[in-house]
């Protein structure tokens, strides 16, 4: 897929951020195109070979029907995470790194549950920073919303989700 300046993109591993520029760069093999997007809430850019962005995960900010399917999952019961710190390290990476929004907001959405339940350890807190930042950025992105009015939008399904578990608790989340 070609994209021009100024497009909002998403990158699997970084999230949220606008094509800022397009370069060539000389190889061994002769000229090469890359993408530039800037991330602004990392304060990052990278550089993305234009002909390999399918292949790194490189896509289009979310459409409206996949924002409201994030916001369908974010309001679901909670799954439970994995106990063992290295398989839930492993689930969450796969979530988080997906480049999948729902895949990011299930992430979110469990993480939220397990800290309400028990607690979370130092990964698992970076995970659901990483997790909600990602989310927010892509939903601000696609929506046109302020950070706030995402926010307090997730915040809102959370609850939800939270509150379908306990009242039924001892259902077994899957």
């Amino acid at each position: 897929m070609q994209y021009a300046i100024g497009t909002h993109v998403v990158h699997p591993a970084h999230g949220a951020g606008t094509i800022i520029d397009i370069r060539e760069h000389e190889m061994n093999d002769g000229l090469r195109n890359y993408y530039v997007i800037q991330f602004s809430d990392q304060n990052l850019t990278v550089s993305v070979p234009v002909r390999r962005t399918e292949e790194i995960g490189i896509r289009d900010v979310m459409t409206e029907g996949k924002f409201e399917q994030v916001m369908k999952t974010l309001s679901l019961r909670p799954k439970q995470l994995p106990q063992d710190y290295k398989e839930r390290r492993h689930a969450l990476s796969v979530l988080v790194h997906s480049g999948r929004p729902v895949d990011v907001a299930e992430a979110v959405r469990d993480l939220i549950w397990r800290r309400e339940e028990k607690h979370l350890t130092l990964a698992d807190s970076r995970f659901l920073d990483q997790a909600r930042t990602m989310l927010i950025e892509e939903m601000v992105l696609a929506t046109g919303q302020s950070h706030q009015e995402i926010d307090t939008a997730i915040e809102a399904a959370l609850l939800e989700a939270m509150a379908k578990q306990m009242a039924s608790p001892d259902e077994k989340v899957h």
